[in-house]
């Protein structure tokens, strides 16, 4: 088996950071882990679902290239018992299990075995716009626009982005709902759909004061990311309107 060791803060942040975006369907069995990968001296821990995409991404003291699915489950359980402290946490790597060394501790778990997603080459590398957003005004506004959203009444918030503002919007049953929100830049007339909670998960598991948003069109996944690096990369899934 292979040892690394990694400080546990470290780890907790990028479990944490992740955990939210594992399928919960059982259509990939794979996919309801999250795939470390260690290259290069880097660690990017990955998780997907059919709608979204998370990567966290810190170098790390390791030569060795390595990679395993370790299930959401285990991963739920090493948050509860990792301190938020620079005292290691020590894994080791085998074929079908791992563990995880906590204190007293020691955590032992199958692994996930299958095909996970090729996720560098799902992430797009081009964009046609880049604009940074105060991350708790954007939660605001998503927030309370979706007010009128439910369970039963899934429908998209509308994102207009509109010169220096988007403005968001919803339409359900219930009724409409209306708000708007500053951003830092500058995007023409441009529309897309998506589902409040996929980008709310991402906004909020950040935890940075402002995030920058890639975009494309429309129809394009869209990029969440830190202003300054890639040390979390969130991608989303828009949603088409039903009368598009």
């Amino acid at each position: 088996s292979t040892q690394i060791s990694l400080p546990g803060a470290l780890l907790k942040s990028m479990i944490r950071q992740t955990l939210f975006a594992i399928a919960e369907s059982d259509a990939k069995p794979i996919h309801q882990g999250s795939l470390f990968s260690l290259e290069n001296g880097i660690l990017d821990v990955v998780s997907v679902d059919g709608y979204r995409l998370a990567v966290r991404r810190e170098p790390v003291d390791f030569s060795e290239d390595l990679s395993f699915v370790v299930p959401g489950k285990t991963l739920s359980e090493l948050l509860k018992l990792i301190k938020d402290s620079e005292e290691p946490v020590e894994i080791s790597a085998g074929r079908r299990h791992i563990l995880f060394k906590i204190d007293n501790y020691t955590v032992i778990s199958s692994l996930l075995e299958g095909e996970f997603l090729n996720y560098r080459a799902a992430i797009p590398n081009d964009f046609e716009h880049v604009v940074s957003i105060d991350s708790h005004e954007l939660i605001s506004s998503i927030e309370r626009v979706s007010l009128i959203v439910s369970e039963k009444l899934k429908n998209p918030v509308r994102f207009h982005f509109d010169g220096n503002y988007v403005q968001l919007s919803c339409v359900t049953a219930i009724g409409k709902s209306y708000d708007e929100c500053p951003i830092d830049g500058c995007i023409e007339d441009l529309e897309i759909g998506f589902n409040n909670r996929y980008l709310l998960d991402a906004l909020r598991n950040a935890r940075t004061e402002q995030v920058r948003m890639e975009i494309s069109g429309p129809l394009s996944p869209v990029k969440v990311l830190p202003v300054e690096g890639n040390d979390f990369l969130y991608l989303v899934l828009p949603v088409r309107f039903k009368n598009d």
